[in-house]
């Protein structure tokens, strides 16, 4: 987050020496004049760093350590940006309000000065779809649209930009600065909202087998038409099946399989429209996958004693990490169902546990043993100290733990999860 802090106050550093600051906040209508500036400065940046950050680059995957701080970080920034962007104008109006309320009603009313309508329309059509994406719980497929609309009201936002009589206009400097990397966002948000299947490399595959693992939970194994995906254990990536049975949109799932095989695997729990389509997935259905993502495998940390606990489905990247387990590390492994039933692949952990001494697996069943706590678990792997811990599960099964931990006094350095519940 400095670097996004740093490139959106870049702008107001070149207004800043612009002008001599007395000027700038002289009198009541100079003040809030600066200040809608300000705003309207520092909301395009981050709205076009949003962009950015939204085009699933590996190489921000890999910044943020893991996408899943991209997309919270991007959550977190498209608010602030949209809060800046609403008031930018709110306060540029003051000092049209100081000459008369109608030369006020006058800044907003659309078609006589263009460039202010352009603005006006980008915050009305943001205003629209945030409010829709914030307020209504919308389907996978439409949600992403919403998003794909978002790139009409980045381009109305830099005709506005473009085209206004502003300080951006007066300096060379603040307007190549803003409009470069406007338009390096505007291009990443076409690129993705409409080219990103032509543009974005994907590795094919076809299902080659589809095991019932549960009543629930389906294991699909697919091979390689062209080359394998590379990947580490823990890691995850977006797959697009091809055919009747499932929709087109690409989601996101763990590889449950290790990177060493030829083959790749998916365990996949039916939670919804999309994932109650996999039952009707057919051998040799076409799967583009799009990765890997993801920060989230053992071997991103020096620490070799570590603690993973699972909590129902998310024993997935956990099932990777365990078929490919190094030797060095020492790891305590806990795998938290609601009953037996829920508990899949539990035969090979087993057994994987049996043949290395330096994994402990212990299966725990909440129906039966109550929910599992930071405390138990402190006690079977005899403390927490010299541990780096990692979760995956449901969000709140993953934040209760988080913070049994934290209150038992170990570092949120040391914690480490994937959270897509956002």
């Amino acid at each position: 987050m400095y670097i996004v802090t740093l490139l959106s106050l870049i702008p107001v550093v070149i207004w800043v020496f612009m002008e001599p600051i007395s000027f700038r906040f002289m009198d009541l209508g100079s003040t809030m004049t600066s200040i809608g500036q300000i705003l309207g400065l520092i909301g395009m940046s981050l709205f076009s760093v949003n962009l950015i950050l939204a085009g699933r680059f590996k190489f921000i995957d890999r910044y943020f350590k893991g996408l899943d701080k991209v997309y919270y970080n991007h959550n977190n920034i498209g608010i602030i940006a949209f809060s800046l962007i609403l008031f930018h104008p709110l306060f540029l109006v003051v000092k049209y309000l100081i000459i008369s309320t109608e030369s006020a009603a006058m800044f907003f009313v659309p078609f006589i000065n263009m460039p202010i309508t352009w603005g006006i329309i980008a915050l009305i059509l943001m205003i629209i779809v945030l409010g829709i994406t914030f307020y209504i719980k919308l389907k996978y497929n439409v949600w992403k649209l919403s998003h794909k609309f978002m790139t009409v009201v980045f381009a109305f936002a830099i005709l506005h930009t473009l085209f206004i009589y502003s300080d951006i206009s007066r300096s060379n400097l603040l307007r190549y600065y803003i409009l470069i990397f406007a338009f390096v966002g505007l291009i990443v948000s076409v690129r993705k909202a409409f080219f990103d299947k032509f543009l974005v490399k994907k590795f094919k595959y076809k299902i080659k087998n589809v095991n019932y693992l549960t009543k629930d939970i389906s294991e699909v194994e697919m091979e390689t038409q062209t080359e394998k995906i590379i990947f580490k254990p823990g890691q995850f990536a977006f797959f697009q099946f091809i055919g009747e049975s499932v929709s087109s949109e690409s989601h996101p799932f763990s590889i449950a399989s290790s990177n060493t095989d030829n083959n790749l695997k998916i365990i996949v729990k039916n939670l919804g429209d999309f994932t109650g389509g996999f039952k009707n997935l057919n051998v040799n259905d076409n799967v583009l996958v799009d990765g890997p993502y993801g920060y989230f495998s053992y071997k991103n940390f020096k620490n070799k004693n570590q603690i993973w606990i699972a909590g129902g489905i998310g024993v997935t990247p956990f099932i990777s990490m365990v078929r490919n387990l190094d030797k060095e590390y020492k790891v305590d492994f806990y795998y938290s169902v609601k009953d037996d039933e829920e508990a899949v692949c539990l035969n090979e952990l087993q057994e994987f546990s049996k043949l290395n001494s330096n994994l402990k697996f212990n299966l725990w069943v909440s129906s039966k043993m109550g929910y599992i706590n930071s405390r138990v678990i402190s006690s079977l792997s005899k403390g927490l100290d010299d541990k780096d811990i990692f979760l995956c599960g449901p969000a709140t099964f993953m934040e209760s733990l988080k913070d049994q931990f934290v209150s038992l006094g170990v570092n949120i350095k040391k914690i480490h999860y994937e959270n897509f519940s956002l």
